[in-house]
């Protein structure tokens, strides 16, 4: 996997998902990531995964449970 000059793939992936959320990352981390991004294929890959999955998860959260999954949810509830 190759490395940038100035931020190595283990840095990158320590702070992808708070770079992917928009948060702070430290200064001049963000442009260093961003250029590693574009040179990076595992790590572009990886943040694409992390992108993709993120909006699946927003899609499934928006829909309806089914009256089959409510019941199920209610019946370990009420075991506790």
């Amino acid at each position: 996997m190759p490395e940038s000059k100035n931020i190595r793939c283990e840095e990158v992936v320590e702070h992808l998902l708070t770079f992917l959320d928009g948060e702070e990352v430290g200064e001049g981390r963000r442009s260093l990531i961003e250029q590693h991004l574009e040179e990076c294929r595992s790590c572009c890959s990886r943040a694409d995964f992390e992108l993709a999955l993120r909006h699946r998860v927003r899609e499934v959260a928006a829909k309806r449970p089914t009256a089959i999954l409510r019941n199920r949810i209610r019946q370990l509830i009420d075991q506790f």
